[in-house]
């Protein structure tokens, strides 16, 4: 059966930190997942209920950091011996699809871990229909600079184009609308956990996950859903 504990983490002071702390408890065998927020220095481990606390504390530490299990903590773990365990979905991709389906999931009980070994989001939001149309907006502006059904009122003229400008602009919007889509749903949804990596089944119910800050992970599952 598996259970939710929250740490308290201390000493962390860049995401590299909190990267540092994911990879200690990660390390732990019986450990599912771990999500490690630099914001609110919280740390929230899904594991089996076979697991001691101890194990955590001592994994941290030997990361370096220092870490205390937070007093909601208990009333989590106290519910999860009461009830039946959560359905545990691993979803390999983290865009539009994986994204829709860990929502649903959630909707309907269970726990979702994302693996995601390159940007969250997909294509679509990152090299595709979002920044292309952001461009094919831009090039349609440059063009009526030069020709309109107004020309005889409103003179036209060559326009200055400043490429990189252009995206950086167009960079900025495409990472808003991540943020908006995918990475701010993810902080406000604590059942979906993600683990950054690269995923590879190792039987019916098990993934191994080489972490893309080195070592492997084995993730456990239920069911799991390919969404690359």
């Amino acid at each position: 059966m598996s259970q939710k504990i929250f740490l308290r983490i201390t000493g962390m002071t860049c995401e590299h930190c909190a990267h540092s702390v994911e990879k200690a408890l990660l390390g732990i065998h019986g450990v599912d997942s771990a999500q490690v927020s630099l914001a609110t220095n919280q740390a929230e481990v899904f594991l089996q209920s076979s697991i001691p606390t101890e194990a955590l504390l001592a994994a941290v530490t030997q990361a370096g950091y220092g870490a205390k299990v937070e007093q909601d903590s208990l009333q989590v773990q106290a519910r999860s011996t009461q009830e039946p365990g959560q359905p545990h979905i691993a979803i390999i991709g983290s865009g539009g699809a994986a994204m829709a389906a860990a929502l649903k999931a959630v909707e309907r009980g269970a726990r979702v871990t994302l693996i995601e070994r390159g940007t969250i989001g997909g294509t679509c939001v990152n090299v595709g229909c979002v920044p292309s149309k952001i461009l094919i907006r831009a090039a349609h502006i440059a063009h009526l600079r030069r020709a309109s059904p107004f020309d005889a009122g409103i003179a036209a003229q060559e326009p200055i184009i400043r490429r990189d400008r252009l995206l950086a602009q167009q960079q900025g919007r495409v990472d808003e609308l991540r943020y908006a889509k995918y990475e701010g749903i993810l902080a406000q949804t604590p059942a979906i956990s993600l683990v950054r990596g690269e995923a590879t089944f190792q039987n019916a119910q098990t993934l191994s996950v080489v972490l893309a800050d080195g070592g492997v992970h084995e993730l456990r599952f239920d069911r799991c859903l390919i969404a690359v």
